[in-house]
């Protein structure tokens, strides 16, 4: 009996030992705040959208705030046409109104552009003007442009997210596996409609004792959901990014998990947790639900 018992407690001490553990440190404490920051500045991109229009492919998409386009932005103090979007076979061409200087990311001017091929989220590249800057976004066969104002109030309005106090118990070395061939999942998305989403791998990671696999896209990024949800948490699920160092291990912190950009704005489309990926555990890390004003 006292062989066995040793042998129990040899294994529980070497098992220990091979865990890793994480610290919330001073070093974890500085990585963290940056990606608050980050996390900000996106935010405030997805708040700044202050018009959403649903393209026709058939005639000309003109806009700006002169009433007489076919979208008619919300502040009369744009120009009155800032330019048009048109379906051309398999392209969508963006052409400027004169007098208006489009520019890239890339600083780049740019009089007529064409928007295809979109990234794997669906979005066409930004393009800016002054204070305005603008996208197209595909949502299966609807394709919808997203217009910005770095000056729209709503920025100011937004009063932010509680989070959970930073906890090492959601900090996990998990383990990477890649598919062959992406997995195409039907996904949930905003007002109840679906789209295909590829998903390229999994990552396994321990919990009191149980394995858990979530599965992965582009861009190390990860939908998933938990017990939280509809109670502290956004009821669709939150997002999550790893990080990593290889293709066979990575860092898996939930105390990073966010909201989906459409618990805060009405003007966006997001994509939620596939089926697979709704953890049957609480994940008390991370970002809370959204408080909106109510103004």
């Amino acid at each position: 009996m006292k062989n066995l018992l040793y042998v129990i407690v040899f294994i529980s001490l070497v098992s220990c030992q091979n865990k890793k553990e994480f610290q919330i440190d001073k070093e974890y404490m500085q990585a963290y705040e940056e990606f608050k920051e980050d996390l900000h500045e996106e935010q405030v991109y997805y708040l700044s959208i202050s018009d959403m229009f649903e393209l026709d492919s058939a005639s000309p998409n003109t806009f700006g705030s002169a009433p007489e386009n076919k979208f008619q932005l919300k502040d009369s103090t744009a120009p009155a046409r800032i330019g048009t979007i048109n379906f051309q076979n398999d392209s969508i061409i963006f052409k400027s109104s004169p007098g208006v200087e489009v520019k890239l990311e890339d600083d780049s001017i740019i009089d007529k552009y064409n928007l295809i091929p979109l990234s794997y989220r669906g979005h066409s590249k930004d393009m800016y003007y002054e204070n305005y800057s603008w996208y197209v976004n595909s949502l299966e066969n609807v394709k919808l442009l997203r217009i910005m104002d770095s000056h729209n109030p709503e920025i100011d309005k937004f009063p932010g997210f509680q989070s959970y106090e930073l906890n090492p118990e959601f900090i996990f070395e998990a383990k990477l596996t890649y598919y062959d061939s992406p997995k195409v999942i039907e996904v949930p998305v905003t007002h109840g409609t679906t789209r295909e989403a590829e998903f390229i791998g999994s990552i396994k990671f321990e919990y009191k004792g149980k394995t858990y696999s979530l599965d992965f896209m582009e861009d190390n990024f990860i939908m998933f959901g938990d017990k939280t949800a509809l109670t502290e948490t956004y009821g669709a699920g939150r997002y999550l990014e790893f990080t990593t160092s290889d293709d066979k291990t990575a860092v898996l912190d939930f105390n990073r998990a966010y909201n989906p950009p459409c618990s805060y704005s009405s003007f966006t489309t997001c994509s939620y947790p596939p089926k697979q990926n709704w953890l049957d555990f609480e994940v008390k890390a991370g970002e809370k639900e959204a408080l909106l004003n109510e103004s």
